[in-house]
């Protein structure tokens, strides 16, 4: 697999070429950063893709006659919540453009390929692709990345694409030993949006204990143990007891334990070319710091957290909580503009990694929306051209923006300071320009999420029972190794 080293002279290139481009930056009163106007942008959107879809179209798009034929798609994510002709988010009134505008923009570059898009729903949709894949009649697989052998390794077209890795933030890797060796990471599909996960912070309560906003760009895991101790009690303006953190929700532990891991470079794995000759050493002065740091959080949580209340009364202006970890950022951010709430919040990367090869770079994982071409499919090579359509069409990537989600497209997610204000634009493009294409919330060095048997329900089971002080980390890390070992005794 080739995969790219994100250096600071590539970082400082991709943001002079979005500079260079006319992204001039804009503070938290410009037009852009204000809903109305972006609300007024989606709105507009097919007009506008439209037209620029009339300057866009060179000669060499018009020679896209060669493809012929129908290319279907199936599966879960944008298309489904925006639906064919958009819709208004119930919450904060933002009105999304449909996924019309991606199929009218097709068609008009592949006029002789029709567009058959069919959205699910997210429930059993791992299953819902499954079928579909073994139907034969799927071309594209959105979100199939995660089921491994019904989809179709990257790399032979990335080999003849050599260039389009420069141009997205990162690929959908995963590990399949029915696909590659197992000590390979191998790109399965392209990440066509992402989700950093992220820090909430109420500035209103820093400023009431007088405690300094922390630089989200050096700050360690101690800082924001400190910070949460230090944003627990009763506020000295308001007389209200506060609380200095929410992490993901306890049913989600196992989210928490992955971006904690990789601020400690908790390497766990020893990968051999199968699962059954690769090795999970939990058990570690590492993993039991890791554990012990997020459960000691329990002192700074709301009473509510264990039962997943705590954000009732989240991002309102009495919200009693100081930091809150959230794997949806956007969307946080409309409700806060919406609520007029914004100049109160801002947003923040996770700590800092403390070792290793990523020393330095934040801990923040990625969650994504990403497509795959289906191992069944008839037209593999016309699928890799939607693929690349998705992720590098100009018109796509203002539709992507337009719905109020990041694009994995370089160019395109620096645009977002034209959209939000600095404090929430900055540290998002901060978390985007400076993630090795590696790090997502289903495999890393530290975490992997489908080789191991139960292991991710297994996190979230002894981190819970470790925050509820039923559980230490002796007793946390020997039962998650037993059944890591016991689901591997079963493969030799």
């Amino acid at each position: 697999m080739k995969r790219k080293t994100l250096t600071a002279a590539m970082l400082t290139t991709a943001l002079m070429a979005s500079l260079l481009g006319g992204c001039a930056k804009s503070d938290s009163t410009s037009g852009q950063t204000e809903a109305t106007q972006a609300t007024q942008a989606a709105q507009t959107a097919g007009t506008s893709a439209a037209s620029t879809t009339a300057e866009n179209v060179t000669a060499q798009e018009q020679g896209n006659t060669e493809w012929s034929g129908t290319l279907k798609l199936y599966g879960p994510g944008l298309f489904s919540s925006v639906g064919l002709d958009g819709n208004v988010d119930i919450i904060t009134g933002v009105k999304k453009p449909g996924y019309q505008v991606v199929i009218d923009r097709w068609k008009e570059l592949y006029p002789n390929v029709d567009l058959v898009i069919e959205p699910i729903p997210w429930d059993n949709w791992k299953a819902a692709l499954q079928t579909a894949a073994i139907s034969g009649d799927v071309d594209i697989l959105m979100h199939g990345a995660s089921l491994g052998p019904v989809v179709e390794p990257l790399q032979p077209y990335l080999d003849k694409d050599p260039d389009y890795e420069s141009k997205v933030t990162m690929m959908t890797l995963r590990r399949n030993a029915e696909l590659a060796p197992l000590n390979e990471v191998v790109p399965f599909g392209v990440t066509v949006t992402l989700n950093p996960v992220m820090v909430v912070i109420n500035k209103t309560i820093f400023e009431d204990y007088g405690v300094a906003i922390p630089d989200y760009k050096t700050w360690t895991l101690d800082d924001m143990m400190e910070a949460a101790k230090a944003t627990t009690g009763t506020d000295p303006k308001t007389g209200k007891e506060t609380y200095g953190i929410s992490p993901i929700k306890l049913s989600n532990a196992y989210k928490n334990y992955i971006w904690a891991a990789r601020a400690k470079n908790n390497e766990i794995f020893e990968w051999g070319d199968s699962i059954k000759n690769s090795k999970m050493n939990f058990i570690s002065d590492g993993t039991a710091e890791v554990l012990n740091y997020l459960t000691a959080f329990k002192d700074y949580t709301s009473p509510d957290y264990v039962e997943g209340l705590d954000l009732a009364a989240a991002y309102t202006e009495d919200n009693p909580i100081a930091m809150i970890i959230t794997e949806d950022s956007y969307n946080v951010y409309n409700t806060l503009k919406e609520n007029g709430l914004d100049d109160q919040y801002m947003l923040a990367t996770l700590p800092v990694i403390e070792d290793g090869p990523y020393k330095g770079i934040t801990s923040s994982h990625f969650g994504d929306w990403h497509m795959s071409i289906c191992k069944n499919s008839t037209q593999k090579d016309l699928a890799w051209e939607f693929l690349k359509f998705m992720t590098t069409d100009q018109v796509v990537q203002q539709w992507i923006l337009d719905t109020y989600s990041i694009p994995a497209n370089i160019e395109a997610n620096n645009r977002l300071e034209e959209y939000m204000s600095a404090d929430f634009a900055d540290a998002m493009i901060h978390a985007i320009n400076t993630c090795p294409p590696d790090f997502s919330c289903s495999e890393n060095e530290c975490y992997d999420s489908g080789n191991f048997g139960t292991f991710m329900n297994d996190l979230a089971t002894v981190l819970g029972e470790m925050y509820q002080g039923n559980m230490d980390a002796q007793q946390a890390m020997e039962y998650v190794q037993e059944n890591v070992d016991n689901y591997l005794s079963t493969l030799h």
